[in-house]
């Protein structure tokens, strides 16, 4: 089907109410199970996506065992997981002369030049509205040599604040042969990535009964900076703002209220 040009922006009024639940933004998103081809679906990871209003995202995926292989064949040398970052886009679906639109669902494309597997490439998968509101996304993945459909069941944490996001980048971002580096915190949720060439630093922190709480399964120890992820929760953060870490600069790319 033909698409319309990205959309990742808050979306107008003059789309559809299904329309502009899929294309809402921040977004946090846990996955509930993946299934592969018409295996039953299961949950090998922690998985939590975190997606500002440019589109820009934090993915990170703890593996629930440690020494458990990926399912997908995601594996990471430096970590129990998967995590990317970059920028993501949402096409809608037009239809054709011989084809017409449907309904509850866009086209996602998720271009990391981030990546824990050091891929670095661009996949995509369609978006299918549930009618509770979650997601569904259905794609296609080579595994092994072989290309085989994924499903991934997504929900959104009901007592998530939307209202406040942050997205901190390294500066120059996407330079060859520097470091890359993004964190975004929305609401009660925060994740960074720091990648070298030869290192990977991933942290995930999460707001507990008010106080945030640094996920035991980050590949920093508790006093370790090297992701800004404590500099972005510490206090309210002005565009442009920025901080040196580890000879890395980080600077406020995106920010509520700007």
């Amino acid at each position: 089907m033909d698409s319309t040009s990205a959309q990742t922006s808050p979306p107008t009024t003059a789309l559809p109410q299904w329309a502009q639940q899929l294309l809402k933004r921040p977004l946090v998103e846990i996955r509930r199970g993946i299934s592969l081809d018409y295996d039953p679906p299961f949950e090998d990871c922690s998985v939590v996506a975190l997606t500002a209003p440019s589109g820009r995202y934090v993915d990170v995926r703890f593996r629930l065992s440690p020494d458990s292989k990926s399912a997908i064949g995601k594996d990471s040398k430096r970590f129990a997981g998967y995590a990317t970052a970059g920028i993501s886009s949402a096409n809608l679906p037009t239809g054709t002369a011989t084809c017409v639109p449907y309904n509850c669902t866009i086209h996602m494309i998720w271009e990391h030049p981030i990546d824990s597997s050091s891929s670095f490439t661009t996949d995509g998968a369609d978006m299918y509205l549930l009618a509770n509101g979650d997601t569904m996304e259905i794609g296609a993945m080579p595994i092994n040599g072989k290309v085989r459909m994924f499903k991934e069941y997504w929900i959104q944490p009901t007592e998530c604040d939307l209202s406040t996001y942050v997205v901190v980048e390294t500066k120059p971002f996407n330079a060859v042969g520097r470091a890359k580096g993004m964190a975004i915190m929305v609401g009660n949720c925060c994740q960074g990535i720091l990648q070298t060439e030869n290192d990977l630093w991933v942290e995930r922190w999460e707001m507990k009964d008010g106080t945030w709480i640094k996920d035991a399964r980050s590949t920093t120890s508790d006093d370790e900076n090297v992701v800004p992820c404590r500099w972005i929760i510490q206090e309210a953060k002005a565009a442009s703002d920025s901080i040196t870490i580890e000879g890395h600069t980080w600077e406020v790319i995106e920010k509520s209220g700007s």
